[in-house]
């Protein structure tokens, strides 16, 4: 039996792998599951698992290169340190790799359960490999640091460690060392840019060599000091690193043909995996169209998922409203006939516009109108001549204030 084998059934990694698998899917199916409607947005999210998986690689690696280092002398003298280090640290990767990709394995059946079409693709796939490889580097940073330090701090230290780094490089400039995934919203027309995860994975790939050097050369230097590797190494991870910070921090791209528009009076535009949504989401929009033409308002003429914020004659589509809920609809419509320089403030005419389009709009479509209060009485109470003068002349006042 060679040493990784034997390592593999010997490897803390297996011991704690229950562990590793746990927390993996408690961070995945504890937390919102919007991103279940789009692969790209559950794979690049599912990778924000490394900022919780690391720190507990690293400390274990830690714990890990303590155990070894009690058994240095008789490692070392059947084995090349280099050899035995990049076993033991083959043996933990492993382990804490399976959980990671039995995670990933979870949030594709989730996806695939949401009813989303087709599949990730290949850019999606290749997605989580920037993560695999900063794993990879924490469970050898770890693994050197207990080793070369034959303390039992080198555990919780490394953890440590790891995890403030981690929190510290997020908000600085040198984000890109860490940042592997995670987004907070939809990904719809957006992917991650290549180039940079090449560059990061070549990174994450030469640093986890280094360590191992390192911690190999470093126990056994006075017998091969091996110095222009460990010099070529050490250039090639410094050069990765400058290459890496000085590309553009920006991790996303435009996608092009991503977003499928259909039908007039509304057009809706829509992601792909989202088109089958489009009959119900038109339903919903329906009545909206058809109370603001019985005042003579021209309704938005397009909806659009992708839109960064709401226009003259442009709605923003949210998840929740694409996927069903009307709760955002109103004032997603009413968005649509002012601008952002208008300040609803309290006592203008704007408000007083605002408040009486809203209230008309919601009661029109049989949506929540909340207070009554601040409303003009003819809103309320009129005639309906009476309320579909003052509501059009409500609509025209927030129109007139559209920047």
């Amino acid at each position: 039996m060679n040493i990784t084998s034997l390592l593999m059934r010997r490897s803390l990694g297996r011991t704690l792998f229950p562990v590793f698998l746990v927390l993996v899917l408690l961070n995945t199916l504890l937390r919102s599951m919007n991103w279940r409607y789009e692969w790209m947005w559950a794979v690049y999210q599912y990778n924000f698992t490394v900022v919780l998986l690391g720190p507990l690689l690293a400390g274990v690696a830690g714990w890990e290169g303590y155990r070894l280092a009690r058994s240095r002398h008789f490692l070392s003298s059947h084995h090349r340190p280099i050899a035995m280090l990049t076993s033991a640290w083959a043996a933990l990767f492993a382990w804490c790799a399976l959980a990671f990709l039995l995670g990933l394995g979870v949030v594709f059946a989730i996806t695939a359960a949401a009813g989303t079409p087709q599949w990730p693709g290949l850019r999606g796939l290749l997605t989580p490999i920037p993560a695999l490889a900063l794993l990879a580097l924490e469970c050898a940073g770890g693994l050197a640091a207990g080793w070369l330090s034959h303390s039992r701090l080198a555990a919780p230290l490394a953890a440590i460690v790891v995890f403030l780094a981690t929190l510290l490089l997020y908000t600085s400039s040198f984000s890109v060392f860490v940042t592997v995934g995670g987004a907070t919203g939809s990904l719809i027309g957006l992917r991650p840019k290549l180039g940079t995860q090449m560059a990061q994975s070549l990174f994450f790939t030469l640093a986890t060599l280094l360590a191992l050097f390192v911690g190999a050369w470093l126990a056994s230097w006075y017998r091969s000091p091996r110095w222009p590797v460990m010099a070529l190494v050490c250039a090639l991870t410094i050069g990765s690193a400058v290459y890496a910070t000085s590309r553009d921090h920006l991790y996303l791209e435009a996608r092009s043909g991503d977003v499928v528009c259909s039908g007039k009076a509304p057009e809706i535009c829509l992601g792909r995996s989202y088109t089958r949504f489009e009959p119900q989401l038109r339903a919903h929009l329906t009545p909206y169209n058809k109370a603001l033409a019985s005042i003579g308002v021209t309704a938005p003429a397009t909806y659009r998922q992708d839109a960064t914020s709401t226009g003259r004659d442009l709605g923003q589509l949210d998840l929740a409203t694409v996927t069903g809920k009307t709760d955002a609809l109103v004032d997603m419509v009413l968005g649509t006939y002012y601008g952002s320089r208008c300040e609803i403030r309290p006592g203008s005419a704007m408000e007083k516009n605002y408040t009486n389009a809203r209230f008309w709009l919601a009661q029109s479509v049989g949506a929540e109108t909340y207070d009554d209060r601040g409303v003009d009485p003819v809103i309320v109470k009129g005639t309906v001549p009476e309320r579909t003068k003052a509501a059009h002349a409500a609509f025209a006042g927030l129109m007139a204030c559209h920047g």
